[in-house]
C-alpha cells in the first residue's frame, strides 16, 4: 500500500475513533497504520492513551512491545512481551517476538531457549530458524548457526537475508569460497543486503583488492549507516590504501556502533599510532584493556606506544606480559624488535610504524594488515557486547 493510500486509511481510522473512541480493534489499526507511515509517536499515543483506559488488555499490551521495538526501547518490549507470558498469552509469536527483543539487548542466550522450540514451528514462526542463527552466531557456535540457516534456506532457497546471514557465518567460519557463493546469490534478490556486502568487502581485503573492498563496503554503509562491521571493514580499506585521515574516522564509527569488539579497537589504534597521535592511540587500547585485561595484543600495542613516546622501562615490562599472555603475539614481537632496533630512539620507530601495515615483522611472517584483518573475522572470541542489534545488526 502507497503513503497516500496509507494516509487515507489512518485518516478514516481516526475519524471512526471520533464516534467510537473505546473500540480497541479500531484502536490497534489506526495505530498499525500510523507504524506503517512511520509515525512512531502517534501510534504510541493511540495505544498508550488506550491501555490508560483498558491496562489489562492483552491485544494492545502486545502492539505497545511491537511500538517500544520500532522505536528503539527494546528494553521494554522484553519487560511487556514477558509480562504477556507470565499473564497466559503464551504462543508462538509472542515468544518469537520476545526472542527478537532480547537479541536486541543482547541476551544471546535467553533468545537461544525460546527459539529452538519455535524451529519446529516453521507453519506459525518462518523465520524462527534464522534468528536461531544469528543468535547462535553471536554466542559462537558456528556449526549450530550454519546447521540453522541451512535449515532455514531448506524451505525458502532464495531468501537474501538468509543467504546473507549465511555468508557472513561462513566467512567468520573460514569457508571462503562458500561464504562468496551465498553472498554472491543473497545480492541477486537484495543488492542492498548487509551481510553481503560486508562479507564481499571483507574478502576483498584478504586479497588486498582495494577497489573491490571499497565497492562493497561503501554500499554498506551507505544503506546501513549503523553497522559497526562494515565501518570496520571500511577503516581497513582506507588503511590498506594509508589513507589514515579517514581510516580513523571510519573506525570511531565503528567502535561507537559495536563498542565492544577489541579487533577494532586496536584497529582505530594502530590507525593513531600511524598517524602520530600516540595520546589517541593510547586511549584506544586502554578501552580495548578495559574490555579484556589478557590480551596480548593490547599489551602489545601499548608497549608499542610506549617506546614512541620514550617510556623505555614501562615498554619493556608490557612487551614481556604481552608474550607471556601469547607468544605469538604480533604488537609483543614488533614491539620486541623495536626495543631491539631503536634503542630508544622514537623518531626512528615512528618511521617503521608508519610503514608497518605491509610490511612482515619476520620473513614470511604476518603484516599488521593481516593481522587487523584476522581480529575483524575474530567477532565472537572477545566481543563481548559488540553490535547493537542482531544485525540487521549490524553485521556483527
Amino acid at each position: 500500500m502507497d503513503v497516500a493510500a496509507l494516509r487515507t486509511k489512518l485518516e478514516r481510522y481516526e475519524q471512526y475513533l471520533a464516534q467510537d473512541p473505546d473500540n480497541i480493534n479500531l484502536i490497534i489499526e489506526a495505530a498499525d497504520a500510523a507504524l506503517q507511515l512511520g509515525e512512531v509517536a502517534r501510534a504510541d499515543e493511540l495505544i498508550g492513551g488506550a491501555l490508560a483506559r483498558f491496562p489489562d488488555d492483552q491485544a494492545l499490551r502486545f502492539r505497545q512491545a511491537t511500538i517500544a521495538m520500532v522505536a528503539g526501547r527494546p528494553e521494554q518490549a522484553v519487560e511487556l512481551l514477558q509480562g504477556l507470558l507470565d499473564a497466559g498469552l503464551d504462543n508462538a509469536v509472542v515468544r518469537y517476538n520476545l526472542a527478537y527483543a532480547l537479541m536486541y539487548c543482547r541476551r544471546f542466550a535467553e533468545a537461544k531457549t525460546l527459539l529452538e522450540p519455535l524451529v519446529d514451528q516453521p507453519e506459525q514462526v518462518p523465520k524462527a530458524a534464522l534468528l536461531l542463527a544469528r543468535a547462535l552466531h553471536h554466542l559462537g557456535d558456528m556449526a549450530s548457526a550454519i546447521k540453522a540457516a541451512e535449515r532455514y534456506l531448506g524451505n525458502y532457497a532464495d531468501d537474501p537475508e538468509a543467504l546473507g546471514v549465511l555468508a557472513m557465518l561462513q566467512l567468520d567460519s573460514g569457508n571462503l569460497d562458500v561464504a562468496r557463493e551465498a553472498a554472491e546469490g543473497a545480492l541477486v534478490g537484495n543488492s542492498d543486503n548487509l551481510e553481503a556486502r560486508v562479507t564481499l568487502g571483507t574478502l576483498a581485503l584478504e586479497t588486498q583488492n582495494e577497489a573491490m573492498a571499497r565497492a562493497n563496503l561503501e554500499k554498506a554503509v551507505a544503506k546501513h549507516p549503523t553497522s559497526g562491521r562494515a565501518w570496520a571493514g571500511m577503516g581497513l580499506t582506507d588503511m590498506l590504501g594509508m589513507n589514515l585521515e579517514a581510516a580513523i574516522d571510519d573506525l570511531k564509527r565503528a567502535v561507537k556502533y559495536m563498542p565492544n569488539h577489541i579487533g577494532t579497537w586496536h584497529a582505530l589504534a594502530w590507525a593513531q599510532m600511524q598517524s602520530g597521535d600516540l595520546k589517541a592511540a593510547e586511549e584506544s587500547l586502554t578501552q580495548a584493556m578495559d574490555l579484556d585485561r589478557n590480551f596480548g595484543e593490547t599489551h602489545g600495542g601499548l608497549a608499542v606506544v610506549a617506546i614512541l613516546q620514550g617510556r623505555i622501562d614501562e615498554a619493556q615490562g608490557m612487551v614481556k606480559r604481552a608474550l607471556r599472555l601469547d607468544p605469538t603475539s604480533f604488537s609483543g614481537r614488533f614491539a620486541q624488535s623495536l626495543l631491539l632496533a631503536q634503542a630508544g630512539d622514537q623518531q626512528s620507530a615512528q618511521k617503521i610504524v608508519q610503514n608497518i601495515f605491509h610490511s612482515p615483522i619476520t620473513e614470511g611472517g604476518e603484516t599488521l594488515s593481516d593481522v587487523l584483518r584476522r581480529m575483524q573475522l575474530e567477532t565472537r572470541s572477545r566481543d563481548k557486547a559488540g553490535h547493537k542489534s542482531p544485525d540487521k545488526q549490524e553485521a556483527d
